[in-house]
């Protein structure tokens, strides 16, 4: 593989060849997706750990073992996928919010190497097309992905819009939101925060005066 990939090593490698990569974070409900489409028509390359979760998750890749063995089989689908409604449970809604982060946080300590691994090969592979790259992550200091990022962008929103937008995408109960987000840290901190209570055309305007160079 490439040179170790730090935050100070690729400040220093993206001024020498005009590209950057920009990590985009906040809470479920708050715009990183959003923002990072902004980005896609300005051309960059997009990273999303939730996508690459997703594909690791198919059946008998070493993240399907890995998970599997931890929570059992009781999770697959007949055809051996991972019924994600099944996992999300034990997750999110274990009997205690006590044992709802103990599976969380194992989960994590599985899923978020294998994303990490999988986004730093993206990187070194859009870096030799000369692609500026943007990571999508909402789990930020769990990932641990801030020594590939060369800057920050936090996008925030009032917690109850978030989740009125998160009941419409996905339909999930309140409660079930609160438990997501309670997860969802922030980073400590974020080289620029850009606030997304009103439109899509309102954040892209904030986005487009951001100096990210």
């Amino acid at each position: 593989m490439p040179d170790e990939l730090s935050r100070s090593s690729i400040g220093n490698r993206t001024s020498e060849i005009g590209h950057m990569i920009l990590g985009i974070t906040g809470i479920s409900g708050a715009g990183k997706h959003t923002a990072a489409n902004y980005f896609k028509r300005k051309g960059w390359a997009i990273l999303d750990a939730d996508k690459i979760a997703h594909h690791l998750y198919r059946p008998y890749t070493n993240a399907w073992k890995d998970i599997v063995k931890e929570f059992g089989e009781n999770i697959l689908n007949k055809d051996d996928t991972i019924n994600r409604v099944k996992l999300g449970k034990i997750v999110f809604n274990a009997a205690s919010p006590k044992d709802s982060g103990i599976a969380l946080k194992k989960l994590n300590k599985i899923i978020h190497p294998y994303i990490k691994r999988r986004i730093k090969n993206e990187i070194h592979r859009h870096f030799r097309r000369g692609s500026d790259i943007a990571i999508v992550v909402a789990l930020w200091q769990e990932a641990g992905l801030e020594d590939c990022c060369e800057k920050i962008l936090l996008i925030t929103a009032d917690p109850k819009l978030c989740g009125r937008r998160i009941h419409v995408r996905d339909g999930i109960s309140p409660e079930t939101y609160q438990m997501r987000i309670k997860n969802q840290e922030e980073p400590p901190r974020p080289d620029f925060t850009v606030e997304n209570n009103g439109t899509i055309r309102e954040l892209n305007s904030k986005l487009a005066e951001l100096s990210l160079k």
